[in-house]
């Protein structure tokens, strides 16, 4: 684990070029700028030797920006291929598709523009999948939508379910893990070679809770699910096994060994990892959280999903840099990208 510096600490740039979004920390701009920094925020302005301390999303030569992210997706996904290393089978979610029974069991409904686990339910038997049929239902039937209790805000309360469903939500294949836990490995890369934090993720299956949302609370409440929640987020009560300790406890090292952490195998996909974190630099940023699953039948690792804004809460939290409040997680996530700049100038001065 790289220890993350403080903005004091952030090497002088000598007129480096470096792109940042405007979103992030206004602290880590005012640090880049006091140390002399060229700071760029559009890609027109960017040179060969500009860093990207965030992702540019270059969607000239596209119709959309879902175009673009497609894109993006399909060729990080093919350059993990070359190593061996697929997504589980994914197909877009369609409620024609599911009145028509179209969709194998067990399988994974997710929705794609959620983070921490939310909107992600195992549908493993037929009765789950008429459950998941009624509570699509109910939503598409505005009457009964709001007779229920649910505490709706009057955003939710215009939504377009029938485009809600059929544009956000995937269908992925389900992969049973090594451990009665769920469980998934989170690697945060940098384009410097570097992996500078990795942990396995892990969570006792439980009752399922999801109702933060509509149709969490129709499949937890109305139309209740038989399966357990599969999340191993610790946003929702996951625990972190820091990958690379020197000790560890029984149930950690159990864990560790079920995945066969220690592996050739993983070695390979770690390296995969950062060759593919460098190779797409310019759009993923200077920090890239790439998300790993371990199938336990086919002894082989699938890629979930990538963030290049991660969350580092766990990262954070163990070098004791505050992580509750909007603000102090801005300034965790500035810390983590002036870290990653320092290794990459180490790398190419």
């Amino acid at each position: 684990m790289e220890r993350i510096i403080s903005y004091d600490e952030l090497p002088y740039g000598d007129g480096q070029s470096v792109y940042l979004r405007k979103e992030t920390d206004p602290r880590l701009l005012v640090s880049l700028i006091a140390k002399r920094y060229r700071v760029v925020d559009h890609v027109l302005d960017t040179d060969e030797s500009t860093i990207y301390l965030t992702g540019a999303r270059q969607v000239y030569g596209y119709k959309t920006a879902e175009e673009y992210r497609q894109s993006l997706d399909s060729s990080i996904q093919d350059s993990l291929a070359r190593s061996g290393i697929r997504k589980p089978k994914t197909t877009k979610f369609s409620i024609k598709a599911l009145r028509e029974h179209k969709y194998k069991l067990p399988f994974v409904l997710k929705n794609e523009t959620l983070n921490g686990g939310k909107e992600k339910f195992l549908i493993q038997t037929e009765e789950d999948y008429e459950n998941l049929l009624s509570s699509c239902e109910f939503l598409l039937n505005r009457e009964l939508f709001f007779l229920t209790p649910f505490k709706q805000d009057d955003l939710e309360r215009l939504i377009n379910y029938d485009l809600y469903l059929n544009t956000n939500f995937s269908v992925q294949e389900y992969i049973p893990t090594p451990s009665k836990y769920n469980t998934t490995v989170r690697l945060l890369t940098t384009p410097a070679d570097e992996l500078i934090y990795g942990a396995l993720k892990y969570k006792e299956p439980g009752e399922l809770k999801d109702t933060t949302s509509m149709l969490g609370y129709l499949l937890t409440k109305l139309y209740p699910l038989s399966t357990p929640s599969i999340v191993s987020n610790t946003v929702r009560g996951g625990r972190n096994v820091l990958l690379g300790a020197s000790k560890y406890p029984n149930i950690e090292k159990s864990l560790l060994q079920s995945h066969d952490i220690n592996s050739t195998a993983f070695q390979k996909l770690v390296q995969a990892t950062k060759e593919v974190h460098q190779e797409y630099q310019d759009q993923l940023g200077i920090i890239c959280g790439f998300d790993y699953i371990y199938d336990r039948e086919r002894e082989q690792w699938f890629l979930l999903e990538y963030h290049d804004k991660p969350m580092v809460g766990d990262y954070s939290r163990r070098q004791g840099i505050r992580y509750r409040t909007t603000e102090e997680k801005e300034t965790a996530d500035g810390r983590v990208r002036a870290t990653a700049l320092s290794l990459t100038l180490k790398k190419t001065r």
